[in-house]
């Protein structure tokens, strides 16, 4: 080959290659027809990384940044102290871009002030900007490159994504893609009111703005909504874009996986190809498509999640340089999607987070052989939609200071009081009785009596331990997988009411408090009080929901068959009745099972209940056993339960690792410890005591221990055969010495909140509580080097303050 011919070949080969290589601007909407969105219904979920090593669970899933401090961006640097927003005697900078590189801004138009912030509009597009008085700080949709093509610029433009369907698939629009739209904007005594109109859509719908003391608060009246044609409106995500950052900043984007996780800003990063997409409190158990990772024609192929955290709490957020923001979503959270997307997804070089406030819900039925058919809600979920944005400076600019401004939101407005407590009591669960189905009937595994519970007590009490709260699971008729939601009488071969009643009084009597594990929402098939007809939820297609809990192996239905009850009826029917019954057994506290980590709605035909009233059943029916009992706990503890439970019961310790997360974070221990107990999950049960220790202590939380008095080997053909080590007396003196050796620590935190929480190395981290005493934990198999002391490997350090 000439040398002609070379050079020849050599530039087809580098024009080739530059068609072929997507630039880092390149738009997927480039080249007319219909912008290309995300998937319309949940989002498919990131790769869960299942390593049970120390480092995965320590939240150190990249071993190549060994060196990394907290100062990179990983973990908070803010100081102790008030979450308040507030700056004052900062000496005022500028914020310019380059306007040969960036696009300048367009919402120039002042339409309010504050003693902090000044709120700007662009009258013709409604897109907001944010100024701090005293730093010029801003906030809003980010400098758009001129270089990036036109239609990536006016997505991030937009003050707000649209969902919709014709009757077909969901589609995604803004209001300047469609043609016609007409947009209105008129001044209010607080802020700005922004109506479009998407003509050729016939949908009308508005954003209101509100300028507040911590920032602003963008609301969607539900009253604003007309649909006039044949789109139906599926959500609606204001402000997509607030304060999304470029890959070069430095800093990170929180989102509310389990107890938090944290994005990282990198340039160099691997592709990713979906974004965070969860639902607040979980997915709605009336759509299928909302909690399964798969559904097909074929029943028992359905596939669920792994294992997984859940969205608890309703907020978000970017902290950014020495600016950040937490978003909470304050109304409709119990219809909306936290979304979180990495760069380079949709060929977007940006950071951002949202919140996806949804109208109606999809899902997909089969009706005889023809076929999977989509159906979608007739009517939208009513309701006014709120998300306010707390803007954050300085050293509050962190995920410690978005978790301070989201405790503050909740005292301030929602009005949680805290919960008055002493010292960390033992937390002692006990497991009664379980059914287990043989070759013909049933049998009821008896695994701790009410006798040989007093027995457990005595034991406890013996070896030194003078304040403790017992919690009794499967004390009702036929057990656990009984006749829930009736639980009376009490189950015969345990001891019956009578013996139940003397249990009751002897734990009063020893000043200890009892709860019972009472369960409302998800009973088993066989509960001879379950009508599936008249009790059960349903589904769009009008049949009542089967829930089947997945094979460990195969996520796929097992034989285990439950089904969900309708939150009015069941309310009606059982809780409002055994309530008093349950007081006068002398329980000093009702465990309300399912009720702090499962929501859903009724899409029954005669009376459809929403997840809101779902929600206000919840927590209605925990105020009332607190009211008759005098305490109430739950699971896991969405945030719709704070403020009426005494107790959270393993509650998040960890995120879903997600391929694209970096690290967990106690976002939700920092806004709540102080204010509610919460505990982690069952001790008895986790592989690796010496990093669970280490957690229980990072994160503030008590041990507790899932306990028998008959020996785990027995429950072998039953539906707790996870309950793998369990028999009280050899966990006697395992979880005595533990629980000792932790409260040394929690005592002297007791009622603490969380001030300041820092990643000191990689498997070095520091807790610091209100009153300075500061708890450092090492999860390396090598002795840490913090200052001039040295934290042995799978140890901690105490210092007082």
């Amino acid at each position: 080959m000439t040398n002609r011919a070379k050079k020849v070949l050599f530039a087809a080969a580098v024009a080739i290659l530059f068609l072929v290589t997507p630039s880092p601007y390149f738009s997927q909407a480039e080249g007319g027809g219909k912008e290309q969105e995300l998937p319309a219904g949940e989002a498919k979920q990131g790769l869960t990384l299942t390593a049970e090593s120390t480092a995965a669970f320590a939240g150190e899933q990249n071993k190549a940044q060994t060196n990394e401090k907290a100062s990179d961006g990983v973990s908070a640097t803010g100081t102790a102290g008030a979450p308040s927003a507030t700056i004052t005697g900062k000496q005022k900078v500028s914020h310019a871009v380059d306007p040969a590189v960036y696009k300048p801004t367009t919402a120039k138009k002042k339409v309010a002030e504050n003693s902090d912030f000044e709120l700007f509009i662009d009258e013709k597009t409604g897109q907001i900007r944010l100024v701090g008085k005293h730093s010029g700080n801003e906030w809003g949709a980010p400098p758009v490159e001129k270089k990036m093509p036109p239609a990536n610029q006016k997505y991030i433009e937009s003050p707000v994504h649209i969902r919709y369907t014709e009757g077909g698939d969901v589609r995604q629009t803004y209001p300047s893609k469609e043609k016609g739209t007409k947009t209105t904007v008129k001044t209010t005594d607080q802020g700005v009111l922004v109506q479009y109109e998407l003509k050729e859509l016939q949908i009308v719908f508005a954003l209101e703005y509100k300028l507040l003391d911590e920032g602003i608060e963008v609301r969607i009246p539900f009253q604003s909504i007309h649909e006039q044609g044949k789109a139906k409106l599926i959500s609606l995500e204001p402000a997509p874009f607030f304060g999304a950052a470029p890959q070069q900043s430095k800093g990170a984007m929180f989102i509310p996986d389990g107890s938090g996780a944290l994005i990282k800003f990198k340039s160099n990063h691997p592709t990713y190809f979906e974004p965070y997409s969860e639902r607040i409190y979980g997915g709605d158990y009336a759509f299928m498509t909302t909690v399964y990772k798969q559904v097909t024609y074929n029943k028992s192929e359905i596939e669920s999640y792994g294992p997984h955290e859940s969205a608890a709490l309703p907020v978000f957020g970017i902290y950014k340089d020495d600016t950040a923001f937490l978003g909470i979503v304050t109304e409709g959270d119990a219809d909306a999607k936290i979304n979180g997307t990495p760069t380079g997804i949709r060929n977007i070089p940006l950071y951002r987070t949202s919140a996806e406030l949804i109208y109606r819900n999809s899902d997909i039925v089969f009706i005889g052989g023809s076929g999977e058919i989509p159906l979608i809600q007739r009517e939208m979920i009513p309701g006014d939609r709120a998300v306010r944005f707390v803007l954050l400076e300085g050293e509050q600019a962190n995920y410690v200071g978005m978790a301070h401004a989201y405790r503050d939101y909740l005292v301030r407005v929602k009005g949680v009081k805290p919960v008055e407590t002493k010292r960390s009591a033992f937390q002692l669960q006990l497991l009664g009785g379980v059914l287990r189905k043989d070759m013909i009937g049933s049998t009821i595994v008896s695994m701790t009596t009410f006798e040989q519970a007093k027995e457990i007590l005595d034991g406890y009490a013996a070896a030194g331990i003078d304040s403790l709260e017992l919690t009794y699971e499967g004390w009702s008729n036929d057990g656990i997988y009984g006749n829930a939601p009736n639980h009376f009488p009490a189950e015969s071969s345990l001891g019956g009411n009578r013996g139940l009643e003397a249990l009751a009084a002897y734990a009063k009597e020893k000043g200890i408090r009892l709860y019972l594990k009472t369960n409302y929402v998800k009973p088993y098939e066989s509960s001879n009080a379950l009508k599936p007809s008249l009790d059960s939820i349903r589904g769009l297609n009008k049949e009542v929901m089967e829930v089947k809990d997945p094979w460990v192996t195969t996520n796929q239905p097992s034989w285990k068959l439950f089904y969900y009850l309708k939150p009015d009826r069941v309310y009606d029917k059982y809780i409002a009745g055994e309530a008093g019954k349950l007081a006068e057994l002398g329980a000093g506290g009702i465990h309300l099972q399912y009720m702090g980590d499962t929501l859903y709605s009724d899409q029954s035909s005669d009376i459809p209940y929403n997840r809101k009233q779902t929600m206000e059943t919840w927590t209605k029916a925990m105020d009332l056993m607190r009211s008759q009992t005098g305490h109430a706990a739950v699971d896991y503890g969405f945030a719709y339960a704070l403020g009426h439970v005494d107790r959270i019961d393993g509650i998040p310790l960890d995120s879903s690792h997600y391929v694209y997360e970096d690290g967990s974070i106690p976002f939700y221990q920092i806004a709540v410890r102080g204010l509610v107990p919460y505990t982690g999950s069952p001790s008895n049960l986790q592989d690796d005591p010496r990093i669970w220790n280490l957690r229980l202590l990072e994160y503030g939380a008590i041990p507790s221990y899932l306990l028998t008095y008959e020996d785990s080997s027995l429950l072998k053909r039953t539906m707790a055969d996870g309950l793998f080590s369990s028999k009280y007396i050899k966990w006697l003196k395992p979880s005595i010495d533990q629980y000792k050796k932790l409260t040394e620590v929690l005592n002297l935190v007791q009622g603490q909140g969380i001030t300041n929480h820092e990643q000191l190395d990689t498997y070095v981290y520091r807790t610091t509580y209100a009153n300075g005493v500061q708890v450092t934990v090492n999860y390396d198999g090598e002795p840490a080097h913090v200052g001039s002391d040295v934290i042995q490997p799978y140890d901690y350090l105490v210092r007082k303050g």
